[in-house]
């Protein structure tokens, strides 16, 4: 304890376990994102062919999934190996960009439904927002 009555806490060497799910959670993610991205467009495509008008927001919202999982995996990668905060903060917000995108597809006339509710970038934004992992990425002692 030093003069001011802060005692430094010891960082944990071992990776919380929580990081561990979180990235099987993205894992699962960069492959659905790269899967709809595709069906997006597919779907797209197939509906020009026979002669549908088709929304730029359909080809955008394609492209985005495409550079979310890739984006995802290299960020995956890099909260599995190392302790950056920067890709912990990028995932976060991929996390909410991908939800938003949900609710943009879900309220065009494109949308169809729009799939899958967003849980798995909910779970995962909110695990990375919770303070035992960001202070374990930060590389700073927790606090309460």
């Amino acid at each position: 304890m030093d003069e001011t009555g802060f005692q430094p806490m010891v960082l944990p060497d071992r990776r919380p376990r929580s990081v561990t799910w979180v990235v099987v959670l993205i894992w699962v993610q960069v492959v659905a994102n790269a899967f709809g991205g595709w069906l997006l467009l597919y779907l797209a495509k197939e509906d020009e062919d026979h002669g549908r008008e088709v929304s730029d927001l359909v080809y955008v919202l394609g492209y985005a999934s495409f550079l979310a999982a890739a984006l995802l995996a290299v960020c995956a990668v890099l909260l599995t190996g190392r302790r950056l905060a920067w890709p912990r903060y990028t995932v976060i917000v991929v996390e909410w960009l991908l939800i938003t995108a949900w609710f943009m597809t879900l309220l065009s006339a494109e949308g169809g439904g729009a799939g899958i509710p967003p849980v798995i970038p909910a779970i995962v934004a909110i695990q990375l927002s919770k303070r035992d992992l960001a202070s374990w990425y930060d590389d700073s002692p927790y606090r309460r």
